[in-house]
């Protein structure tokens, strides 16, 4: 998930510090982020109340994996 990685980029956050962030696991973080795993509604809905991002991007990321590998 291109913009999820960059938002974890911007604000200079390894992989643990990002998943406590959101209040998820490393593991269920690493999924999401490698294109793998689609959050949960509920879980959409908190990681863009505390990233910005759209709920509709977190639910139906374009591209899938090759977008994540970019």
């Amino acid at each position: 998930m291109k913009e999820l990685r960059e938002f974890q980029k911007s604000l200079d956050l390894n992989q643990r510090q990002m998943a406590r962030l959101l209040g998820i696991s490393e593991p269920n973080l690493s999924e999401i982020l490698a294109g793998r795993k689609t959050p949960s509604k509920k879980l959409a809905r908190k990681i863009s109340q505390k990233t910005g991002i759209s709920i509709l991007k977190l639910l139906f990321p374009l591209g899938g994996q090759d977008e994540a590998r970019n």
